[in-house]
């Protein structure tokens, strides 16, 4: 499905076009999880119903423990958001680790619209907010 992913609190489209694969889909092969290169090409997403991140706390989730979620490249992303200045969110030791919660605000409003993951240890991903961003499709 192709669509582009907006701001809910301005409206702002924060994508241009993308073109998301279900992973539920048996014939889309599970992206590789390579230290600091992107998990999928600019333009391009998935869609997983696994979360990207789990904890061993029931009562205290990780920051990417829900579903579903999509999984993008961060590139795509660079001109419409911005990194927060919410002390503990850039954790990283060569960049952010996105273990700490949305790390990326609307460049436009200031709201939370996902996390980016850059740490040397991580992929390159970013993740939208459910609650903050939707996924506006652009063709049936």
């Amino acid at each position: 499905m192709k669509g582009k992913f907006h701001c809910r609190s301005c409206g702002r489209a924060l994508t241009g076009e993308v073109t998301v694969q279900s992973l539920k889909d048996p014939g889309v092969q599970n992206p590789d999880f390579i230290d600091q290169r992107p998990v999928c090409a600019e333009g391009s997403g998935f869609k997983s119903y696994e979360p990207l991140q789990r904890s061993h706390d029931s009562s205290n989730p990780a920051a990417l423990e829900f579903v579903p979620q999509y999984w993008l490249n961060p590139a795509d992303f660079e001109a419409t958001g911005k990194i927060t200045s919410k002390r503990g969110r850039t954790n990283g030791c060569c960049g952010m680790d996105g273990c700490d919660g949305p790390n990326i605000e609307c460049r436009e409003c200031g709201t939370e619209i996902g996390t980016k993951q850059s740490d040397c240890w991580t992929p390159l991903i970013f993740v939208p907010d459910p609650d903050n961003t939707e996924f506006r499709k652009t063709e049936t």
